[in-house]
């Protein structure tokens, strides 16, 4: 999505603040790059420069990249992650943020009310886990100011689904997407496949070689909906774009 959004000349930058895994930077190969990660940041005075972390950041095919590595910093207080996710906000037109499955963002104002996606295991237990979390969300915006003590993100309910179909060394087939969009009681925008020469190229170091070009096309309506979202004066969002959602599926 970030390589697309890049082509369409706008400047796009990543964020990982899965903050248990991480990693980020190795799952895309520039693990070895130096520059800043985010257990690095720390700030006294709840501010970060934009452009000189901008300066300091590793750059994967030309997108600025803030990623996460737990296992060798302490844990961070929450105003240091939310002045890094301003920061980077503060020099890309639009930012991904890998949030993980949302635990330990509940503080972070810069998070709230934003747009999200939710990617999903298309099998009984990571249904029965994107369910769970789409009902929490939901209740978290019926609640309002109730729900801010909460340690969950405070984005806004899915605007898509984009479900993964399993390995099939894990399980035979998966749920079918109709069968996965009864139990959610939603659709589910886009399906992916397993693509075999991405997995193993991530699995054996080398990154994210290349982007397969089914996930391009399946990904190419959510990515125009996500390019249609531009913010307009102080934090106010304006669809530009309202063209709607059909499900498509990446096949092998």
């Amino acid at each position: 999505m970030a390589k697309q959004l890049r082509k369409m000349a706008l400047s796009c930058a990543l964020v990982d603040l899965d903050l248990a895994g991480g990693g980020m930077d190795v799952l895309v190969g520039i693990e070895g790059a130096p520059g800043m990660r985010l257990g690095r940041i720390r700030t006294p005075l709840g501010r970060v420069d934009p452009q000189a972390l901008r300066e300091e950041l590793p750059v994967w095919d030309g997108i600025p990249l803030l990623s996460n590595d737990p296992w060798s910093a302490p844990p961070q207080d929450w105003w240091d992650v939310d002045a890094a996710v301003n920061a980077v906000a503060g020099f890309a037109d639009l930012l991904l943020i890998d949030a993980g499955r949302g635990q330990g963002l509940g503080n972070l104002r810069s998070l709230k009310g934003l747009p999200s996606l939710l990617m999903v295991d298309m099998t009984v237990l990571g249904l029965a886990r994107a369910k769970a979390l789409i009902h929490t969300l939901n209740d978290r915006r019926d609640a309002g100011a109730q729900a801010q003590d909460s340690p969950l993100i405070s984005c806004r309910p899915p605007m898509a689904l984009i479900g993964m179909m399993p390995n099939q060394h894990r399980v035979g087939h998966g749920v079918d997407p109709e069968q996965a969009e009864e139990f959610l009681g939603r659709s589910v925008d886009v399906v992916l496949k397993p693509q075999p020469k991405l997995s193993a190229s991530v699995l054996d170091g080398r990154g994210l070689e290349r982007v397969p070009r089914a996930y391009c096309r399946a990904l190419r309506p959510l990515v125009e909906r996500v390019a249609g979202m531009v913010v307009v004066g102080e934090g106010k969002e304006e669809l530009i774009s309202s063209r709607g959602l059909t499900r498509s599926e990446a096949v092998r």
